[in-house]
């Protein structure tokens, strides 16, 4: 399995680039990030205090992102040419923050996982939606329970899609694919027979796996290798946790506190 660097046409740092190929070499390190990042700064950063956030929603959103990125992680664990990334925020034009009304937290427009396989993107955008019920996609690309709409139910993943394709546009991407994950720990049923048309795939983490193996071994033919620079540039968009403490002490109190003796 071959760890290479294309030309650097992304404009990343080339210390970035140094460290990502030291980190790669490791063949036990193919998982970056923190998963539900995002969610957890929802409870703690001041920033937020003002937006309707439902506590209670979020820890089980936080919940629902672990254990995916969980499943994940045993999943790339015997394919080491699969790069696994949770909490990424693109440096590019933000999605206006959105209160979703199913999940009571922010949708700031985050990737919640990313696996890089070869020159192959997929984006997983895990949902706590409620358990034990049926879901589908209508034909005019709306999610449905049962035969209902619900708050959150045009997920902005195609959004999302299009702002990886632009923030990879010099880097010769060979495809991107979008998973919209239903993350309940009781069993939901999905229908989704307008996958096609919509530009993502429905599922919850039983059918995530499922759909997964089909992509890497009968469509993704172009792996066996990792992209440094296609990694860098993902890492560079990690959402940090936020550090209360920092906050309250300032950096440099904080650092010096925190010097290793």
């Amino acid at each position: 399995m071959e760890i290479k660097q294309e030309l650097n046409l992304l404009d990343i740092p080339d210390k970035v680039l140094k460290s990502t190929k030291v980190f790669l070499k490791d063949k036990n390190r193919r998982y970056y990030g923190i998963a539900a990042a995002s969610l957890h700064n929802q409870l703690t950063d001041p920033q937020y205090k003002d937006f309707k956030i439902n506590p209670k929603l979020v820890n089980a959103g936080i919940s629902g992102e672990k254990k995916t990125s969980l499943i994940l992680r045993k999943w790339i664990k015997d394919k080491p040419d699969c790069i696994l990334i949770d909490s990424i925020s693109l440096p590019l034009e933000k999605m206006e923050p959105e209160v979703d009304g199913e999940e009571g937290q922010l949708d700031l427009g985050d990737t919640d996982h990313l696996l890089i396989i070869g020159s192959t993107l997929v984006i997983i955008d895990s949902k706590n939606w409620k358990s034990k019920a049926t879901y589908k996609v209508s034909e005019d690309m709306e999610i449905l329970r049962g035969k209902n709409s619900f708050p959150g139910s045009r997920p902005r993943i195609n959004q999302a899609k299009y702002l990886w394709k632009k923030y990879y546009e010099e880097a010769n991407i060979d495809k991107i694919v979008a998973f919209v994950c239903i993350s309940s720990d009781t069993p939901t049923i999905i229908r989704d027979t307008n996958w096609w048309r919509t530009g993502y795939k429905l599922v919850n983490q039983e059918t995530l796996i499922y759909f997964l193996d089909k992509l890497y071994n009968e469509e993704i033919t172009n792996k066996d290798f990792i992209r440094v620079e296609l990694v860098a540039k993902a890492l560079q968009g990690l959402v940090k946790p936020f550090n209360q403490y920092r906050e309250l002490l300032g950096n440099n109190l904080y650092d010096r506190l925190n010097v290793k003796r």
